[in-house]
């Protein structure tokens, strides 16, 4: 590291840059378990002398942290009670049994759920109903086309990450970039301007993926699978009527929802932000009386079992190093030695940090992505004087393009492990999707997240 000659404080700069190096390393490889590395500013920078522990350890507590903690505790009542269930069979009723439209049904239910609740949870929920739906059509029909087959499991996947574009509670890679602008520039992005921004960008990339995997690289058959929609129906009939509990869970939903788009509309510079919306919906949840025989609640604590806690060690690990990036100079640094990209045209810049991140996420999780590139980027795009976020917002949309590798993310491994998908069928899928993702992710960082954001492009 270079010495104070360079704009950095030389020991707080070196020591930061190695903790960066080693949790970046260690996310790479999986070394540890992911939460377990994030724990390392925490020991590494007080012990060091570099920041003491309370500076550490206040971003593990930033308040998109809650925001995310309450969108789980949402998605675990969603599942609790079968609630995605209901919404993903009334897609495919919906639309039919044509197998095309049958793709894009599950395809939608899937990205819909998905700006909900988290890709893998949504995954994890669909692909069994996926699979479940073309085993009931081959007992009717004999067989299922096998490109149907592997067209379904990957539009399911894929919807899974494509729907987490549409909101900030969506994929940590979304949340990690809002709270780092917020803790590190002061900058505040509402749910209202990342929906502006991430939902025109899943609508247009799902219809792109279903014309991909439909017509392009599985062309199968597009009659009818069957002549009616009894398949649906019979599922629809095992889950009965919609009772107390679930329309219970539906209004709480729709009041999170309402709440997160409307408030800043209609109450300008509100004190219920986001993240206090997020609390008071998962506090409702534990208070409203689930109304069947049980005399229950909605949720209890034992169902916070399925909350995946080490996600939210993973932002504050992310936020409490970028954090002492900016404090100990190292951001400086990084950014003095960005200038020989002065000059160069800017969706060039966008474009090339989109490559890098979609290649980078391919081998490594979208959430150890995020957190390594962000504050990197972020100085980058500052110190070139187009502020933080050109630079970020793209890091945290490509950070979620991952469609060639079923280890790359896990709806892409649960696809595979339906056995319905072979891992070039993936690769031949997923390459023209990565491709796609760049140009689209360039597309809309310079256009609509520009106005929407302010970002000077």
């Amino acid at each position: 590291m270079p010495a104070e000659a360079a704009g950095v404080p030389a020991y707080a700069g070196a020591v930061t840059a190695a903790t960066l190096v080693l949790m970046g390393v260690w996310w790479m490889t999986e070394a540890l378990p992911l939460a377990v590395s994030a724990l390392l500013p925490l020991v590494v920078l007080p012990v060091a002398g570099v920041a003491p522990v309370s500076d550490v350890a206040a971003p593990y507590a930033n308040k998109v942290i809650f925001l995310f903690l309450g969108g789980f505790v949402l998605a675990v009542a969603l599942q609790r009670w079968d609630v995605h269930l209901r919404i993903a069979l009334g897609v495919v009723r919906l639309v039919g049994t044509a197998p095309r439209r049958l793709v894009l049904g599950m395809m939608v239910a899937t990205a819909l759920l998905s700006m909900w609740v988290s890709n893998t949870a949504t995954a994890v929920m669909m692909l069994p109903i996926g699979v479940s739906v073309l085993a009931l059509l081959g007992r009717e029909r004999g067989s299922v086309d096998p490109r149907l087959s592997a067209a379904l499991m990957l539009g399911i996947a894929y919807a899974a990450t494509i729907g987490s574009f549409g909101t900030i509670i969506a994929s940590p890679p979304n949340a990690l970039l809002v709270g780092y602008v917020s803790e590190t520039y002061g900058i505040e992005i509402s749910f209202g301007q990342w929906m502006a921004v991430g939902l025109p960008l899943s609508v247009v990339f799902l219809l792109l993926a279903w014309l991909v995997l439909t017509r392009v690289i599985f062309r199968f058959d597009p009659a009818p699978l069957c002549e009616d929609d009894s398949v649906v129906r019979a599922e629809l009939d095992r889950l009965g009527p919609m009772g107390h509990p679930q329309r219970r869970v539906v209004a709480v939903f729709a009041l999170a929802a309402a709440s997160w788009i409307a408030l800043p509309l209609v109450w300008p510079g509100t004190p219920v932000t986001d993240e206090v919306v997020a609390v008071i919906v998962a506090i409702l949840l534990f208070l409203l009386p689930s109304g069947d025989d049980c005399g229950g609640r909605l949720l209890d604590w034992s169902d916070t079992r399925e909350l995946p806690w080490g996600i939210l060690l993973l932002f504050g690990g992310g936020l409490a190093l970028a954090s002492q990036i900016t404090a100990s100079g190292l951001s400086v640094w990084i950014g003095e030695r960005a200038h020989g990209l002065d000059g160069m045209p800017t969706v060039v810049v966008v474009a090339a940090v989109c490559v890098l991140t979609v290649a980078m996420t391919e081998f490594m999780s979208n959430t150890a992505t995020a957190a390594t590139l962000l504050p990197i980027m972020s100085t980058v795009g500052d110190s070139l004087g187009y502020g933080p976020l050109l630079l970020a917002v793209p890091v945290a949309l490509a950070a979620g393009c991952t469609f060639m590798m079923p280890a790359a993310t896990p709806p892409n491994a649960i696809a595979y492990s339906s056995g319905y998908v072979r891992v070039p069928d993936m690769i031949r899928a997923g390459a023209p999707l990565s491709v796609a993702s760049v140009l689209l992710v360039t597309i809309t960082v310079t256009t609509l997240a520009s106005w929407v954001l302010g970002i000077p492009a």
